[in-house]
């Protein structure tokens, strides 16, 4: 069973490095400090890069495990699997991006948000680890879940 999903596992390993290198872009240009406040829209800057990785993929699954022919089924079950391999990776890149590349991101936030008819109370509340990991299981899931639907509809095989 593991073996089978060997090509998910090193796409969501490729997935959550890539990541790692966004968050480190995204401090280098000032999002996590004077632009903490548009960080969430710069964020979505990564999207395009998403859905890249997805599509690789769901390629390589196609041509090496399925031997070039893949149906609509199988590629959004390893999309699915894709998905849950980025979630469950997920808390540890939180942890290096809040931990080494940016360990100011949640402090840097707060001060953004408190006095934009937000107390400090609800700032620390929404913007600390426990919050990102909980939030980030539900965009990482959801979001992958459509992607792959989409992307699978795109690489199945194609009958005459």
């Amino acid at each position: 069973m593991i073996k089978s999903f060997k090509i998910e596992m090193k796409w969501a390993i490729i997935y959550s490095l890539a990541y790692i290198i966004w968050m480190f872009v995204e401090k280098q240009l000032g999002w996590h400090n004077e632009g903490v406040r548009y960080q969430p829209i710069y964020n979505l800057l990564f999207t395009p890069i998403s859905i890249f990785l997805y599509t690789l993929c769901l390629v390589d699954k196609k041509r090496n495990h399925y031997k070039g022919e893949s149906d609509w089924k199988q590629g959004i079950i390893s999309g699915i699997v894709l998905s849950v391999l980025i979630t469950v990776l997920n808390p540890a890149v939180l942890y290096i991006t809040h931990n080494h590349i940016s360990p100011d991101f949640f402090q840097n936030a707060i001060e953004a948000a408190v006095g934009k008819n937000i107390t400090l109370q609800e700032a620390q509340a929404h913007y600390n680890i426990n919050n990102a990991i909980s939030n980030s299981v539900f965009e990482k899931l959801s979001f992958g879940v459509v992607i792959a639907a989409i992307i699978s509809y795109f690489v199945k095989t194609k009958k005459n």
